[in-house]
């Protein structure tokens, strides 16, 4: 869905010299829409999903300007859905609206101890209820995750513990908590939040794991949330500590 002939200017209305690529040009055309936009979803999700992802990953950088045109020909679509994805994004608070910029990235990093604390809370909450409704396979999977933590690489640990913390999530069984926690989780993907360097840190967060699943298997909604909140406390820590 290539752009219209008729169609000019940006969110910000500013030219750009050719000879000085944005930030954004560079980080999208180094990782373009994969899979590349389809007819068999809505454009706009796609490319909303596409720019959320890049903002919270960090491959588009704070501060960063979003120009309607130029994401429009690197993903090779128009500039309608990209509008409506920019929108969105403005509603996530994850891009504002600049007086003379147009539409930059925000810091994410001055949010995110608050950020932090809301997903502790819904958590928590949803911890209690998968003690009393996890089922034997969730159960099972999680101890896979345990096991396959003690021997995997930093990358491979970042992975496992995000579907450990989402395996969790989902067994409690409430998909407007599941929801809301979601939206909360990506942020936690960021290369400069998820990186533990510290080996005390990495086998605290193992042993909880492995108390976790213990927990759940009791099927003690107290227990859990004790030790998932110790265990939460270890991802403010680092945080505090500037990761």
């Amino acid at each position: 869905m290539r752009n219209s002939a008729g169609e000019n200017g940006g969110s910000s209305g500013q030219q750009t010299d050719p000879a000085e690529p944005s930030r954004l040009q560079r980080t999208v055309l180094v990782q373009p829409l994969t899979p590349a936009v389809t007819r068999s979803a809505r454009v706009a999700d796609q490319v909303y999903r596409h720019l959320r992802r890049a903002i919270i990953s960090g491959e588009i950088e704070s501060g960063a300007r979003l120009r309607e045109v130029e994401i429009a020909q690197t993903l090779n679509v128009s500039r309608t859905p990209v509008r409506e994805a920019i929108s969105r994004l403005i509603g996530d608070l994850l891009v504002r609206e600049h007086e003379t910029t147009g539409v930059e990235v925000v810091d994410m990093a001055s949010d995110m101890m608050d950020v932090h604390h809301i997903r502790e809370s819904l958590e928590l909450c949803a911890a209690r209820l998968a003690a009393e409704r996890i089922t034997d396979a969730q159960l099972q999977l999680l101890e896979d995750l345990v096991e396959r933590g003690q021997t995997a690489s930093p990358e491979e640990r970042v992975r496992i513990n995000h579907q450990f913390h989402v395996t969790i999530i989902q067994a409690s069984g409430s998909p407007r908590l599941i929801e809301m926690i979601t939206s909360f989780n990506e942020y936690f993907l960021h290369p400069a939040w998820i990186t533990r360097r510290e080996k005390k840190l990495v086998g605290q967060a193992l042993r909880d794991h492995k108390q976790i699943v213990d927990a759940l298997r009791a099927r003690s909604p107290d227990q859990t949330e004790k030790i998932l909140r110790r265990h939460l406390k270890l991802g403010l820590m680092q945080l505090a500590d500037g990761g």
